[in-house]
């Protein structure tokens, strides 16, 4: 009688146990620090811009950002990323600069490109010439 309730014990317990390596197991990715790990010209290449362009745009672009679940620097970062690489969201996300899910680069994208796309601020950086002198002059340049 001990024997059969030891057995519907352990039969009890492997069952258990099945069931919980059927449940799929959430991944984290630990998330390295760019400005930390990288140096200047690694982080150019990888984000297009150095750390310190970075830092300002990353503090023009936090005001804007409604309610941020990440911080606006990781929005940033995967925006630049993005941008200069033109590559897929998901090998953005994969990064282990950035180390985040595809739907949230999408939301990066949107969210950084909605805000630098702001009259306010597109105006401020971003001037074409208005005749051909100042065409001119900047192709002297």
């Amino acid at each position: 009688m001990d024997d059969d309730l030891a057995h519907l014990a352990i039969i009890g317990a492997l069952e258990e146990a099945e069931i919980d390596n059927l449940i799929p197991r959430r991944l984290f990715h630990v998330r390295d620090n760019p400005f930390e790990t990288l140096n200047d010209a690694k982080f150019i290449k990888t984000f297009r811009l150095s750390k310190p362009m970075v830092l300002d745009l990353c503090n023009i672009v936090e005001p804007f950002i409604a309610a941020p679940s990440r911080t606006s620097s990781l929005d940033v970062l995967t925006a630049l990323n993005f941008y200069g690489y033109g590559s897929y969201q998901l090998n953005v996300g994969q990064n282990m600069n950035t180390a985040i899910s595809q739907p949230s680069v999408s939301r990066a994208i949107c969210e950084v490109t909605d805000v630098l796309n702001r009259p306010e601020i597109f105006n401020r950086y971003v001037h074409f010439p208005r005749n051909m002198n100042e065409l001119n002059q900047l192709r002297n340049e």
